[in-house]
């Protein structure tokens, strides 16, 4: 996807909520404090409470992307921050959610993989022991750390019914980890658990 948007010279990218996780081409919005090196292209805004001063100050792109932070929001704040976010979009252009899968995480639970899930573990056991039950594990998938906690779960038909309930855009499909436009980090960036969300912006 990103040598396909470079191509058709669709350069201008946003990354919602990125964490600190900083990668090359983006602009970012998040509410924590920017790093200097990045003062450029950083937007120290809450997506979910952008004025019209903000959308000015921020103009349009081709790419928004959330990529582990929809998961953060309150269900009810959803509807408002992808309005918003089709507000950044210029026409037709792309919308990237990607958060931890709820089928999956089913899955590893009812199968106890979680222990043996090397990509997971080494991060639960900041909050809970190595010889916690299973459930303990999928509470940590479920409500994640105290200080960046989960406040839903997703499956891509839930992605979905939010994405099409805000009537704002069209071609929502799934973007599987064999797609032709997937690659990590850009689109996938824990790529054993996520579940991907592509549409365009009506």
């Amino acid at each position: 996807m990103k040598e396909i948007l470079t191509l058709e010279n669709k350069i201008r990218w946003l990354d919602v909520g990125n964490g600190g996780n900083f990668e090359r081409g983006f602009y970012y919005l998040d509410i924590l404090p920017e790093k200097k090196r990045h003062q450029k292209k950083y937007f120290r805004k809450d997506i979910i409470h952008l004025t019209e001063k903000d959308f000015h100050e921020l103009g349009v792109f081709d790419l928004v992307r959330l990529q582990h932070s929809f998961e953060h929001f309150e269900f009810e704040d959803t509807g408002r921050v992808l309005i918003n976010c089709a507000k950044l979009l210029k026409k037709d252009g792309y919308l990237l959610i990607t958060a931890p899968d709820l089928r999956i995480h089913i899955k590893k639970y009812l199968n106890n993989d979680y222990k043996k899930w090397n990509g997971f573990k080494w991060w639960a056991h900041k909050r809970i022991a190595i010889n916690s039950p299973n459930s303990f594990y999928f509470s940590i998938f479920a409500h994640s750390m105290p200080w960046e906690s989960h406040k839903w779960c997703y499956d891509f038909e839930g992605l979905k019914y939010l994405v099409a309930r805000s009537k704002k855009y069209k071609k929502i499909q799934e973007l599987k980890k064999d797609n032709i436009l997937s690659s990590i980090p850009f689109t996938h960036n824990r790529p054993d658990e996520d579940v991907c969300l592509l549409a365009k912006k009506k």
